[in-house]
C-alpha cells in the first residue's frame, strides 16, 4: 500500500516549508504547488529536505485564483495542507493600495479553488487551511480569547478603499473563512475542512539562506531580529507568539487526528504573551560570545501590543491534537541561531 500522498501550498515561505518538512520527516508523499516551478524545486537542495527528495513531486499552478487552478494538482491526494495566502510585511509602513485587490480577494479565492478542486477528486479525505488567530476578538470582559470567538467579517463596502495593510490581513482571513463555512454548510462535501489559527510565529526560515534575505524577507520574525540588533521602534509589535515548529506540529496532528470534526478551529499559539524585553537575557545566556562580540548589540526597543490580556487559549489544541506550545528559548534558539550562523558566513565571504 503506498504511503498516503500531501498537496501542500505555500510551501515557499515560513510556516509553509516547516509544515512540508514534517511532513516528509514522518513518512508522507509530497506534492507541492507553487506559482512557480523553478523557485519550488530549489526546496530540494535544502538540508532538511534533501533526505526525502524522492517523496516530493512539483506542480506549477501560476494563478491560485483561477477557475479549476488545483484541478490537476489534487489527482490522487489524500490530504491537502492549504497554507498559500496573502501576508503582511510588517517591517514596512504598513501602507498599501487596494485591500480587495492586495488580500481580500486572492485569501478568498485561493480557498475557493482548492475547496472546488477537492469535490472532484474522491481521495482527498481532510483539508487544512491555515488561518490566523487575527480572525478572533474576545468577548466582553474576558481575557483570552478562544477558537469560536469569531466575529463576522467588516462588509467589503466598508474595506474598500482601506490602505492599512494590518487591517487588511485580519479582513482576509475573516472573509476566507467565512467563505470556508459557507461551502462546508451548502455543498456539505465528502472530505473534512479543518482551520489553525497561528498567533505571531517566530523560528528558523530554511529557505532563507542569505543574511540580506533573512533581514529583508517579509515574515513575522522582523521584530526578534531588530530586538537583538539594537533597533528601535516606536510601533507596536505583536506579543502574542508561536514557536515555528509548533505551527507545524498543529498542522500534521490535525490532519491525521480521528478525534476532529470538520469545519473546527485550532489556535496555535503559546500559553500567555511575551513582552519583547524577555528576549535580550535569553539571547545573554544562550549566545554569550555573539553578545559580547557585538555580533548580536541587543538592547532594541518595541513596545508590545496584545490581542488580549491573557493572551489566547489554546487549551484545545492541547487536549485533542496532543500539542504542547513551547516557550520564548525555543524561539530564539531557532531563530536567533539561524541569524549569528548567517551573519558570520557573511563576514566569511
Amino acid at each position: 500500500m503506498s504511503r498516503p500522498l500531501v498537496l501542500v501550498t505555500g510551501a515557499t515561505g515560513h510556516i509553509g516549508f516547516a509544515i512540508l518538512a514534517l511532513l516528509l520527516k514522518k513518512g508522507y508523499r509530497t506534492r507541492v504547488a507553487s506559482r512557480k516551478l523553478s523557485s519550488a524545486e530549489k526546496l530540494k537542495d535544502l538540508p532538511s529536505l534533501e533526505p526525502y527528495v524522492n517523496s516530493i513531486s512539483f506542480i506549477e499552478v501560476p494563478d491560485f485564483t483561477a477557475d479549476g487552478a488545483f484541478d490537476e494538482a489534487v489527482k490522487d491526494v489524500d490530504y491537502i495542507q492549504h497554507i498559500a495566502s496573502p501576508i503582511p510585511d510588517g517591517a514596512t509602513s504598513g501602507e498599501i493600495s487596494d485591500a480587495l485587490s492586495e488580500f481580500i480577494n486572492p485569501a478568498v479565492k485561493g480557498n475557493l479553488a482548492i475547496l472546488q478542486a477537492a469535490t472532484k477528486s474522491p481521495s482527498v479525505k481532510r483539508i487544512i487551511i491555515t488561518s490566523s488567530t487575527e480572525i478572533l476578538d474576545p468577548k466582553e470582559g474576558a481575557t483570552t480569547m478562544g477558537p469560536d470567538d469569531v466575529p463576522g467579517p467588516v462588509p467589503l463596502d466598508e474595506v474598500k478603499g482601506t490602505t492599512n495593510q494590518h487591517f487588511a490581513y485580519r479582513q482576509s482571513k475573516r472573509h476566507s473563512g467565512a467563505a470556508v463555512e459557507t461551502f462546508i454548510k451548502e455543498k456539505k462535501p465528502h472530505f473534512d475542512v479543518l482551520s489553525i489559527l497561528p498567533s505571531f510565529v517566530q523560528g528558523r526560515n530554511e529557505p532563507v539562506t542569505t543574511i540580506h534575505d533573512l533581514l529583508s524577507r517579509p515574515t513575522s520574525n522582523y521584530v526578534m531580529i531588530d530586538q537583538v540588533l539594537g533597533k528601535k521602534s516606536e510601533r507596536p509589535s505583536p506579543i502574542d507568539l508561536v514557536f515555528l515548529d509548533d505551527v507545524a506540529l498543529t498542522h500534521v496532528a490535525a490532519m491525521e487526528s480521528r478525534k476532529v470534526k470538520s469545519g473546527g478551529r485550532f489556535i496555535a499559539a503559546y500559553t500567555r504573551p511575551i513582552p519583547w524585553e524577555e528576549v535580550d537575557p535569553i539571547v545573554e545566556r544562550l549566545f554569550p560570545e555573539e553578545v559580547k562580540s557585538g555580533l548580536l548589540p541587543l538592547g532594541g526597543k518595541h513596545p508590545g501590543v496584545g490581542r488580549a490580556k491573557d493572551g489566547f487559549d489554546s487549551s484545545k489544541t492541547t487536549e485533542i491534537l496532543g500539542v504542547e506550545f513551547r516557550g520564548l528559548e525555543d524561539m530564539v534558539q531557532s531563530l536567533i541561531g539561524q541569524l549569528v550562523e548567517l551573519k558570520k558566513k557573511d563576514k566569511e565571504n
